[in-house]
């Protein structure tokens, strides 16, 4: 998989993961307003070159989100039955029918990308995503990263009095926010001291373990 990430230039992106603040990642979405966010006493602009900078991702290939439909069936590649009937699998497709070769990468996209821990099916986004991995069907990730970001903060604005069950991009906000930070010869652990946010740093979103293909 290290190989398949590195062609696709997402490697350097998935190996800056190193944990988020919880406090800190609720400011955030309470403040992102689809352009600028201010959690203590930071505050910028966060946009598609923005984010590319941020995580070393390409700008480039299709700009795609789940709002739109996703009508190449070439992720069909990826079942282990190429001619199965799929709209059997009304509420997305099981893992268990998906080639073992992919099936890393759909966690690692699960677990760093969409971030919504359902872990046993494969949704069509999880499939426009995977797709960046075929030829010809490059996806430009930091457009969808950025529609996530909002969709992610609008929906907690709604949801004031019960916003945990919508949070997620943990690893990725602090991402974002560290690569500002390093813009104003700032670290994280000042940033949290300072603006006294809980000390404690989260784990469960560390950077992975990228196991080369044998």
């Amino acid at each position: 998989m290290k190989e398949a990430l590195q062609k696709a230039k997402w490697l350097k992106f998935i190996q800056k993961f190193r944990g988020y603040n919880r406090e800190v990642m609720k400011a955030f979405a309470r403040s992102f307003n689809g352009h600028t966010m201010e959690v203590g006493d930071l505050k910028f602009t966060i946009t598609e070159a923005t984010i590319a900078t941020a995580t070393s991702l390409p700008q480039q290939g299709e700009r795609w989100f789940k709002n739109r439909g996703l009508e190449d069936q070439g992720w069909k590649d990826m079942l282990k039955n190429l001619g199965m009937d799929t709209s059997i699998f009304t509420k997305g497709i099981l893992v268990h029918v998906i080639k073992e070769e992919w099936t890393a990468l759909l966690l690692l996209v699960q677990k760093f990308i969409t971030c919504e821990g359902r872990f046993g099916t494969m949704y069509m986004y999880h499939a426009r995503i995977m797709m960046n991995f075929m030829e010809g069907h490059a996806l430009n990730l930091p457009y969808f990263l950025l529609a996530s970001l909002k969709k992610m903060s609008s929906t907690v604005q709604k949801h004031v009095g019960h916003i945990e069950p919508h949070l997620y991009h943990h690893g990725f906000i602090r991402i974002l926010i560290e690569e500002q930070l390093k813009n104003n010869k700032d670290t994280w652990e000042k940033f949290l001291i300072r603006n006294h946010f809980q000390e404690v740093t989260e784990t469960s979103s560390s950077s992975p373990r990228i196991q080369k293909k044998k």
